[in-house]
C-alpha cells in the first residue's frame, strides 16, 4: 500500500495553501446568514400594556402565586406547583378595570402591614398604572379587599384549568 505524504521543500511552501484557507474560511463566515428573504412586513404592532402585577405569598400552605394581567386581557400566572397562561373575557376585564377604578380612587399607595403579626398570614403586593400597595391579612384596606378577592377568585379559577 502506498503512503501519501506532504512533503515541503522549502520553509516558505505552507504559506501559499494557508493564506488560500484563511481566505476562504474568512469569505465563508462572512457569507454565513446572509440571504435575501427579509423579516414579515407590515405594520409592527405593539406589545400591551400591564394592567395589573400580583402575588401572593404566605399562608399556612406556603402560597407563592403571581399574576400578570395584561391591557388585551393575556394572564401569566405562576404558582408553586404549576404556570400557564389564559385570557380573561371582556365581562372580568371589566370588573377588573372597575375595581382598579375604585382603588385609585380611595387614594390607597403603600404599606399597609396587619397591625399584630400571624403566623399564616398572606402578603399581597399589587402593582398597577404608577401605584405598588403591599398589605398583609387583617391589614387589607376595606377599599383594597374587593380586588383582592377578585384576584384570588380569578387565579383559582384557571389555574387549575
Amino acid at each position: 500500500m502506498r503512503s501519501i505524504s506532504l512533503r515541503f521543500h522549502a520553509p516558505g511552501d505552507i504559506f501559499a495553501p494557508l493564506v488560500i484557507l484563511c481566505i476562504l474560511t474568512l469569505a465563508l463566515a462572512l457569507s454565513a446568514g446572509c440571504t435575501d428573504e427579509r423579516g414579515p412586513r407590515g405594520p409592527v404592532t405593539e406589545p400591551p400594556a400591564l394592567l395589573m402585577d400580583y402575588s401572593r405569598t404566605g399562608g399556612i400552605a406556603g402560597f407563592s402565586d403571581r399574576m400578570v394581567i395584561y391591557s388585551d386581557g393575556g394572564v401569566v400566572y405562576q404558582t408553586r406547583q404549576k404556570s400557564g397562561a389564559f385570557t380573561l373575557d371582556q365581562e372580568n376585564m371589566e370588573r377588573l378595570k372597575r375595581l382598579i377604578r375604585d382603588v385609585e380612587a380611595s387614594g390607597l399607595n403603600g404599606t399597609y402591614p396587619a397591625p399584630s403579626q400571624g403566623a399564616d398570614y398572606f402578603s399581597y403586593a399589587l402593582v398597577f398604572g404608577n401605584r405598588t400597595i403591599k398589605t398583609e391579612t387583617t391589614g387589607v384596606p376595606e377599599a383594597l379587599s374587593p380586588l383582592i378577592s377578585f384576584l384570588d377568585e380569578i387565579l383559582a379559577a384557571n389555574r387549575d384549568t
